[in-house]
């Protein structure tokens, strides 16, 4: 009796597969639409600071006092409300799949686990950054509707005192999505990221000064709220650095996340 040729392994299949960037991309942007809790929050941390904001606009007495008029791009002190939000969503986008068990399937199609963490990265603070842009602009243009803030009536977006707070307070929600999903890899719980995040990052800078030596109270001024906050405030805050500062602060927060994450994800995934 013949026998029949052995079928090829799904292994042995899979094996010789092409795992590309674009594929992974594509793989992560279905989760995220495909995920309730995760377009849920994207969307809520959008309208909340659209909503937030909006009524500082339209009601120019909320916008702090006599020296807030004098700041055109004022209204974005909403935006770490934003970026809150966007954090919890960058967090669940991976805590969701250590949840449900689903992390198995993606390490096993792509062995090599960088692509997979690149590429969720990429789509989390991609869609943020996409959305961040046009909310600003919404934003802007509803301020000169309303012409609530004298400081701002008639002046263009891309003028230097609107653009640089503007962009600063655009930049900080798409960084805490990514803030979020980094530290999601890096903890790979909910609970524990998110509380992680509120107890030391947000919490952090009025708590820990009473319990630090004086000596190293300092540390707070380096922490990531600290940099983003002289990051958005368009060269009006210089102390105790600059922008420039602020900025490769904000990039060594990034890095040291990232690579306490990346070595996590090799090392006890592999």
């Amino acid at each position: 009796m013949r026998i029949p040729p052995a079928l090829p392994s799904v292994a042995a299949s899979r094996g010789r597969e092409r795992i590309t960037a674009a594929g992974l991309l594509r793989s992560e942007w279905r989760k995220l639409w495909s995920v309730r809790p995760l377009w849920m929050t994207l969307t809520a941390a959008f309208a909340l600071t659209i909503g937030l904001c909006a009524y500082m606009i339209i009601d120019g007495t909320t916008l702090g006092g006599a020296d807030a008029g004098h700041i055109p791009f004022g209204w974005t002190g909403i935006y770490p409300v934003g970026m809150l939000g966007l954090v919890v969503f960058g967090v669940l986008s991976v805590s969701s799949e250590y949840a449900s068990g689903s992390i198995r399937t993606s390490l096993t199609v792509a062995p090599r686990r960088t692509g997979v963490m690149l590429a969720k990265t990429a789509v989390v603070t991609g869609v943020s950054a996409i959305l961040a842009a046009p909310t600003t602009v919404l934003l802007y243009l509803l301020l000169q509707a309303a012409g609530t803030v004298p400081s701002a009536v008639g002046m263009s977006l891309f003028a230097p005192d609107m653009f640089w707070g503007a962009l600063g307070g655009t930049l900080m929600l798409p960084y805490g999505a990514l803030f979020g999903v980094l530290l999601g890899w890096l903890l790979r719980n909910a609970a524990g990221a998110i509380c992680l995040y509120f107890g030391l990052f947000q919490m952090g800078p009025q708590i820990l000064p009473a319990f630090l030596p004086e000596p190293l109270a300092g540390v707070i001024d380096y922490m990531p709220l600290a940099a983003i906050n002289i990051m958005r405030s368009g060269g009006l805050s210089t102390e105790p650095y600059g922008t420039v500062t602020a900025i490769i602060i904000l990039g060594a927060w990034l890095a040291a996340l990232g690579g306490s994450a990346w070595w996590r994800l090799k090392k006890f995934d592999g």
